[in-house]
């Protein structure tokens, strides 16, 4: 028992060691400096205008509200950014009226607090921006609500920061003007560097490169960009895709080169040189969407490829193993070949030529009608109105959070005169898993007593009058909305330099509201932590299902690609794109899942080793589809085989088979007989005289290593109920 209670305690302090190293570290990359302009003008030119015309209330109500949005969304697209502003405006405005007028009375303020809360927990289950509204109306409501008013005082105080609310969204609608799809353009470019670099060196950024085509997805999906510029752009994003294929092909046929054979290695040479230009014609693709200078070096890496396949086919009669030379040519002619159509189109785009070649755009047309998104979002709310549902758990515990929080200030034995900051900063410290939880709550305990210090000093030493305080408070509010994503700690310190120097034009004695807002933060955000250590949501549980998600979501895309084996009509993508797109993003958050994980004190029901391995499992099943569509897209007709029916059907159940297994943390059930089937596969196209092309030999290959891993999967749950037992 005292060995069990002591590895707790040394498992909570290295969790909380891991959360303060989080909490200081600053990502750089994240430095919002260009977009922080925008959000402090929206911030400063109303304060300023009313400290000029003597209306101080007035402007410091309006700054109020802008500044409420001057954070958000600043590393999303211009139109996901204005569209969510807007959104947020409104849900400002109706929480800012409702929080003055309920503030008259104790338990009914505490009891909306309460209902908002939960509201703002639960929208965390639709996306990011729905989350930002949640979290900023209730913010409006719990600093509203403790200015007792009147209802005509409180609707002409919602309306002031409504109207700076609007203003803030405004003034980044006219800036999204001249940035119309930079953002886009930035994600993608990203992307085609990152190509570049898995063209060159695939085995230390596959993972890397997988991340930038799933950011690039999410940016693209999240805008409302114009017909016309969403086909090219989503063009570029499918032919990024095309490409990572070709090059994930040719990189398996450079791993099966016998380098030491003279013939073998001077094939090789050929080869890299192809994929060194690759990646050199990568490299101006993404200048062309995102130029680094003001014009592109053109090293015409077209000609590199026109020679290095000039010298592959003739090597092609003298190398020992002609069919896979063969393989090696096709699919670097193929790749090419779509390296010249997708310079087209990023050219198109940059020279704002926005009426390409149809072959070379994406499928854009009704990606995200406006009722279906609606209707999607209700559907998933209903989904997570449940106790089943981690989200759904966190949304009470945050309703009841700042329940206790308001009520603490409001009604309990100890009057704190500015005790809205105790829920305000419980609402920003309480998250749905441990490890973002703990390390913001200590990152906004530390600015938090940064800021009120550095107030401190300030006033002290430049007992600034009203002008100079708008000068400081713009510098504060542009350096806060700088760090807001780099370190969280420093944007609280600025944020609270802000806010305190903002109140002092309206509250004197700022001296005392910096140290009232240090200790009332304090409060909240140890109330936040010791509520989430009482009533904590494990990342670990969630491990499973989101393994499992994962495994059907590369059963579906996986049961797209061999279906195209067993016909003889030509291969279309475009649906295959879409569930890889899927695959990849339950890919990505079944990896956050086990990161997450590992940075708990404790684990609980699953292995984080076990997770770990199903997750490299699945990750072999995935490569080797990528290898089978690369080979479809390169050879997009005349691949009937009448065999893969009977592996297809196989692979579905055994993966549905597996990822229920998973789900409830057993050893699967029999696997139907998937390694008989290939046995029976490969017999039957070697006796039809399939296996003198190398392709066959390759597919063949390919579908042996997702036998394997399946195999491998169900041996692992075996093993760990046979050690648990």
């Amino acid at each position: 028992m005292a060995y069990v209670l002591n590895t707790e305690i040394t498992s909570w302090f290295s969790a909380l060691r891991s959360s303060w190293r989080t909490a200081l570290r600053i990502d750089r990359s994240q430095i919002m400096a260009i977009q922080a302009l925008y959000s402090m003008l929206g911030f400063v030119i109303p304060l300023a205008l009313g400290v000029a015309t003597g209306h101080v209330v007035e402007g410091v109500s309006i700054a109020g509200g802008a500044a409420s949005l001057g954070s958000v969304a600043l590393d999303a697209s211009s139109s996901a950014r204005t569209r969510t502003m807007f959104l947020a405006c409104v849900g400002i405005a109706v929480s800012a009226f409702m929080g003055s007028v309920t503030s008259q009375i104790d338990w009914l303020a505490i009891l909306v607090i309460g209902i908002w809360g939960f509201g703002a927990g639960v929208l965390v289950a639709l996306n990011r921006f729905a989350m930002i509204i949640g979290l900023q109306s209730t913010i409006a409501l719990i600093i509203l609500s403790h200015f007792k008013l009147d209802p005509l005082d409180a609707a002409l105080q919602a309306l002031l920061m409504f109207v700076g609310a609007l203003f803030q969204a405004g003034l980044g609608l006219l800036t999204a003007r001249w940035q119309r799809t930079k953002i886009e353009r930035h994600v993608l470019a990203t992307a085609y560097r990152q190509l570049a670099d898995y063209a060159s060196d695939p085995g230390s950024t596959f993972p890397q490169t997988r991340d930038a085509l799933s950011n690039a997805q999410t940016v693209l999906a999240e805008s409302s960009i114009s017909e016309r510029e969403g086909n090219v752009l989503y063009g570029l994003l499918e032919a990024a895709e095309r490409i990572r294929l070709y090059c994930f092909a040719l990189q398996q046929l450079r791993k099966s080169i016998d380098s030491d054979d003279e013939r073998c290695a001077h094939c090789s040479s050929y080869l890299d040189r192809v994929l060194e230009a690759t990646a050199e014609e990568l490299n101006n693709i993404a200048d062309e969407l995102e130029p680094r200078k003001g014009f592109v070096h053109f090293h015409k890496p077209q000609q590199e490829l026109k020679e290095a396949l000039t010298g592959l086919r003739q090597e092609l009669g003298a190398f020992c193993d002609e069919a896979s030379m063969q393989q090696v040519f096709g699919y670097s002619s193929a790749l090419r070949d779509q390296l010249h159509a997708t310079k087209k189109l990023a050219k198109s785009l940059r020279y704002k030529q926005l009426h390409p070649p149809q072959e070379l755009l994406g499928s854009f047309r009704n990606r995200h009608p406006n009722r279906l998104q609606w209707h999607n979002a209700l559907v998933t709310l209903r989904a997570n109105l449940s106790l089943e549902s981690t989200i759904f758990r966190h949304a009470i515990r945050l309703g009841v959070t700042l329940t206790l929080a308001t009520a603490l200030y409001r009604v309990g034995p100890w009057p704190i005169e500015r005790g809205y900051w105790i829920p305000l900063t419980a609402l920003l410290v309480l998250k749905p898993d441990f490890s973002t939880t703990f390390t913001r709550g200590l990152a906004r305990m530390l600015g938090t007593m940064l800021g009120a210090a550095l107030t401190s000093l300030l006033i002290a030493l430049l007992a600034p009058a009203n002008e100079v305080l708008v000068v400081i408070d713009a510098i504060m509010a542009y350096l806060a909305f700088t760090f807001l994503y780099a370190n969280y700690a420093i944007f609280s310190a600025f944020i609270t330099m802000q806010i305190v120097f903002l109140l002092s034009f309206v509250i004197p004695q700022p001296l005392t509201t910096a140290l009232d807002r240090a200790l009332d933060t304090l409060i909240g955000g140890i109330l936040a932590l010791l509520i989430y250590t009482a009533w904590p949501t494990w990342q670990l549980k969630q491990v499973p299902r989101d393994l499992a998600a994962h495994l059907e979501s590369l059963c579906a895309y996986g049961s797209t690609v061999l279906t195209a084996y067993a016909t003889s009509q030509p291969y279309e993508s475009v649906r295959s794109h879409e569930l890889l797109q899927q695959a990849r993003l339950a890919r990505s958050n079944a990896d956050v899942s086990i990161r997450r994980s590992l940075e708990e004190p404790v684990s609980h029901h699953f292995d984080p080793d076990l997770a770990q391995s199903l997750l490299e499992a699945e990750d072999a099943i995935a490569q080797s589809l990528l290898a089978l569509e690369a080979h479809l897209l390169a050879h997009p007709v005349n691949h009937k085989l009448t065999e893969m029916v009977a592996f297809k059907q196989q692979y579905e159940e055994a993966l549905h088979l597996l990822a229920e297994a998973i789900r409830e943390q057993r050893p699967a059930q029999q696997l139907p007989p998937i390694k008989q089937t290939l046995h029976d596969l490969n017999c039957a196209v070697k006796a039809r005289g399939y296996m003198e092309c190398s392709d066959m030999r390759a597919i063949v290959a390919e579908l042996r290593h997702i036998v394997n891993a399946i195999t491998l999967m169900a041996q692992l749950l075996a093993e760990r109920e046979k050690s648990r037992a």
